[in-house]
């Protein structure tokens, strides 16, 4: 077992337990993709059960379409369970009267929750690592935040895990290069309209600096919060 799966192994002692039913938010991407192998190659010796779920925003015509196909020959792969929810976000942003990553992030948990109940889960892992852990508190800074805000993205919340939450993006990258796994890459991560990837792309970098370990201070001060 390598270093990196035996730091996850320690992570999941405290998530994951024999009996869950847990469901994996997959988008295709990098991240998720990765989370959804390590569970997998965990699940064969700790007895807990997976069931791959993914919405369709149907945002980007043809490469949404190709997200949902490779995300469920993924699951194919695998011999996991699939669900797949498509919604027009574009338009149920004008009900909710919200932005497009508002109304797609409803969206999701409501579907999350009813396919909890759905199926008998219990869980729902998602796949947010240390780097979105950092820009989500940039951004709260950047917007006026107080300390919740502070905090970032929690590494439980309700029936929501991220065993992802203290690993960067980096080291997920070599996981998956190492083991030669495939992913999709979304060309919206690249779009600065978004206040996200401008801090991704522009406003880390350009801290980084000035401190280069600020990803990490960032991270430790969120656990102390």
């Amino acid at each position: 077992m390598t270093s990196f799966l035996k730091n996850i192994g320690k992570v999941l002692e405290g998530l994951i337990v024999s009996g869950d039913k847990v469901l994996v938010g997959v988008s295709g991407g990098a991240d998720s993709i990765a989370l959804l192998h390590v569970l997998h190659w965990f699940s064969r010796t700790q007895n807990y059960g997976l069931i791959v779920v993914h919405i369709d925003h149907m945002a980007r015509g043809k490469d949404s379409d190709a997200d949902a196909d490779f995300v469920e020959s993924v699951a194919k792969k695998l011999k996991l369970p699939f669900y797949l929810k498509k919604v027009d976000v574009g338009i149920e942003r004008l009900q909710f009267k919200t932005s497009f990553q508002d109304a797609a992030r409803m969206i999701r948990y409501q579907f999350f929750e009813e396919t909890l109940k759905a199926v008998g889960a219990n869980k729902v892992a998602l796949g947010h690592s240390a780097d979105d852990q950092v820009e989500t508190i940039l951004m709260n800074i950047i917007r006026g935040t107080g300390l919740k805000g502070l905090a970032g993205i929690p590494k439980v919340r309700g029936y929501v895990i991220r065993p992802f939450w203290g690993i960067h993006r980096k080291d997920l990258d070599i996981y998956l290069k190492e083991n030669d796994i495939s992913f999709r890459d979304d060309s919206s991560n690249l779009d600065k309209k978004y206040l996200r990837n401008r801090i991704r792309h522009e406003l880390i970098p350009h801290l980084e600096t000035y401190n280069p370990g600020i990803k990490k201070c960032l991270q430790q001060m969120s656990g102390i919060v």
